[in-house]
C-alpha cells in the first residue's frame, strides 16, 4: 500500500461513503451509499460545520481569530490572528504505474 498523500485540486471529484461520513457532515445522498462531491464544495462543507469565530465575529477559517502564541525565538507571548485552512490529500491504494 502507497503512503504518500498529494493535495486534491478543488476541481476534482470525490466519492464519499455516506454511511461513513457523509452523514456526520449533513451531506444529502438522495438515498445512495455513496455520495460525489466536488473537492472546493466539501472543503466548505467542513468550514460550515467547523465554524469558529471569536468575540469580534473573526472566523478561523477567513481572516483569522485573534490569538497569542508563545515562539521560541520570541520573548513572551506575541499577539496576533490565527488563521486555519483545509488542505484535502489523497494516497492513492495502488501507485500509479509509469506510462
Amino acid at each position: 500500500m502507497n503512503d504518500e498523500f498529494n493535495p486534491v485540486n478543488n476541481d476534482e471529484i470525490l466519492s464519499l461513503n455516506h454511511q461513513d461520513i457523509g452523514r456526520q457532515l449533513n451531506l444529502s445522498s438522495h438515498g445512495f451509499a455513496d455520495l460525489q462531491i466536488k473537492a472546493e464544495n466539501f472543503v466548505e462543507v467542513i468550514k460550515r460545520r467547523l465554524i469558529v469565530k471569536d468575540s469580534q465575529g473573526q472566523s478561523l477559517f477567513d481572516k483569522g481569530i485573534n490569538c497569542q502564541v508563545i515562539k521560541l525565538d520570541a520573548p513572551g507571548w506575541q499577539k496576533g490572528r490565527l488563521r486555519a485552512r483545509v488542505v484535502l490529500e489523497f494516497c492513492p491504494d495502488e501507485p500509479e504505474l509509469p506510462q
